[in-house]
């Protein structure tokens, strides 16, 4: 599917001088399956760039990890904001933030931060070996989930979030582009 979009961007819009390629979120399995999961993910990474670096020698590629890390605080100040929410992060799984006794479970906190960091490090180790690839150095990781940045699905960055998510990425981006 990444290569797919990728090709169709370059269709849209063929020698771009920036490609930011995004992704890892709905890559994630949490079903004890991503360790097994992550060098398929690699491989569709290294094809998709390898369309890029083929089609666009030229642009550069920023690979960009998943913004923050999964937070109980942020967690229960959604919740604390519309209870409806709990139940759809209630449950056995091993990345559910609640039990089935309603409390937060920090090893599922701690289980999906780190099956995040396996796909990052496999987003890096391909980034590598491709020419003018470069990524986010973990700036993502460093943005601080806000009530206020959210649509009203509580998945989706308004606006504001987009601002805050676009100011931390900045830097990288310039580098990138050597502005």
């Amino acid at each position: 599917m990444l290569t797919a979009q990728v090709r169709r961007a370059l269709e849209i819009v063929p020698v771009p001088a920036l490609v930011v390629v995004q992704t890892i979120d709905n890559d994630i399995r949490c079903d004890g399956t991503d360790r097994e999961h992550v060098p398929e993910f690699g491989a569709a990474l290294a094809e998709a760039l390898e369309v890029v670096s083929t089609t666009s020698p030229n642009s550069r590629i920023l690979v960009v990890g998943q913004l923050a890390r999964p937070s109980p605080s942020f967690v229960e100040k959604v919740v604390a904001e519309d209870p409806t929410v709990q139940a759809s992060l209630t449950g056995t799984g091993e990345c559910d933030f609640y039990g089935p006794d309603g409390r937060l479970v920090q090893e599922h906190f701690d289980t999906l931060t780190s099956i995040i960091e396996d796909y990052e490090a496999e987003q890096a180790r391909v980034c590598a070996t491709v020419p003018n690839c470069g990524t986010d150095d973990g700036a993502r990781a460093a943005y601080v989930d806000r009530l206020e940045n959210f649509s009203s699905d509580w998945n989706h960055l308004n606006v504001r979030g987009q601002a805050e998510a676009a100011k931390i990425a900045w830097p990288v981006v310039a580098a990138q582009l050597e502005l």
